[in-house]
């Protein structure tokens, strides 16, 4: 199910940033205010068939939609992998750190990381809402730390996660002919085993009900693999390390009645609304589109120096869709936040920007790690700045116009 050697992130390779630049104080000197915005005609931007008016979203009308709406939203109450773990400070590879709100027992948040079948779950769980997934590794290279990811799965109420955390557990360990169950003596009703499939023995899951949530926790030594020294305990203490902290955090979540969950807005102060959407059948997603608080966007962006920039620059909002788009404090917070994320470095070459765009930034990767997008660009438009990640450098160019068109246009 595992393979030992994975490569690194594409996400993870634009998240690596200082900030260079932040808002001043009346009382000393304090860096420049950020310029004004320019004029830009956008008649004459290259936008390719892209959308540029910013999209109104109502109420989670539809149940589905609704369901994804509060996986998001659970995003801004659970703890950071850094939080829970402070040696889980780098992004996950790329196909498991994707922006992973789910609400099926088929996505991916879910088939990476058990063995049994997305059926075969979904039958184990009745009363499962939906479900989102954090995760980081130890190490910034691949191979050489262990992955650790926790996933909250809600329940319409306390019975119903109660026995599914039970059964889920089953379900999974059923799965794996051969496995060992383990016990955490500070939670002895949490369901864990140790994976036995593999000549190593260096994966073990946890599920644990914990209100009308189900915790489940995923640890994946490759060190362990690699080495075929299988360390049962360590991996049973880096799972405590969640039960310990995401419990606490998770009964913060506001209630939200079942029958009305269709009444909640998608859209959070209208920011997913001026994120440029995502094309059909696009390979640069990252993730499903969602709007999060300054916490929840974090999730997104899983390393030490976005949680410093997002601070420095004020960040409130985060959407994400075919871009990024981040609402900073003001324009000079904004203008920061492009700055830093448009900076090079020995893996990232400056690219051309897009005509007629003067204040849009582009880089190229030259790094090593393969299946990484090669292009982003960057702009700034009043507090709000965008970021969009292709591997062409025209599709890269076309999409930041278009976001740029969008911005503008949200004023009007």
């Amino acid at each position: 199910m595992r393979i030992v050697r994975r490569t690194a992130a594409a996400a993870a390779l634009v998240l690596s940033a200082a900030l260079v630049t932040a808002c001043g104080s009346d009382s000393g000197p304090g860096p420049a205010a950020a310029p004004p915005d320019p004029v830009v005609d956008l008649t004459k931007l290259d936008i390719g068939n892209l959308p540029t008016q910013p999209k109104h979203y109502g109420k989670a009308d539809n149940p589905d939609l609704a369901r994804a709406v509060q996986a998001e939203r659970m995003a801004n109450y659970i703890p950071l992998p850094s939080e829970v773990n402070p040696e889980v400070k780098y992004p996950a590879a790329a196909i498991n750190g994707a922006i992973r709100p789910f609400i099926d027992f088929g996505s991916g948040a879910m088939k990476l990381r058990v063995n049994a079948k997305p059926d075969v779950l979904a039958a184990a769980a009745p009363g499962f809402v939906s479900g989102f997934v954090t995760t980081g590794n130890s190490e910034k290279a691949p191979g050489l730390g262990y992955e650790y990811s926790n996933v909250v799965l809600q329940f319409t109420d306390d019975a119903a996660a109660t026995t599914a955390a039970q059964a889920l557990g089953q379900a999974d360990f059923d799965a794996v002919p051969g496995s060992q169950r383990l016990r955490i003596d500070k939670y002895p009703d949490a369901f864990v085993y140790l994976d036995t499939q593999y000549d190593f023995n260096a994966l073990v899951r946890s599920w644990y009900a914990t209100g009308r949530f189900v915790l489940f926790t995923y640890i994946w030594d490759d060190m362990m693999a690699q080495s075929g020294m299988s360390d049962p305990a360590k991996l049973l203490a880096r799972a405590q390390l969640g039960l310990d902290a995401i419990p606490p955090a998770l009964a913060k979540i506001p209630v939200f009645p079942q029958d009305q969950l269709t009444e909640q807005p998608v859209d959070l102060d209208g920011v997913l609304g001026r994120t440029l959407p995502t094309v059909n059948d696009d390979r640069n997603e990252r993730g499903i589109p969602g709007v999060y608080d300054r916490h929840g966007g974090l999730q997104l962006f899983p390393e030490d120096d976005a949680a410093a920039l997002f601070d420095k620059a004020g960040v409130d909002r985060v959407a994400f869709n075919g871009a990024t788009v981040y609402r900073a404090r003001d324009a000079a917070g904004a203008d920061a936040i492009v700055a830093a994320r448009s900076e090079t470095s020995r893996v990232f070459r400056p690219a051309d920007s897009p005509a007629n765009l003067p204040n849009a930034q582009c880089r190229k990767y030259i790094g090593p790690v393969p299946n990484s997008m090669t292009y982003y660009c960057y702009v700034r438009r009043g507090r709000f700045a965008a970021e969009v990640a292709t591997g062409q450098l025209l599709d890269a160019q076309q999409r930041i116009s278009a976001q740029y068109a969008m911005l503008v246009n949200a004023e009007h």
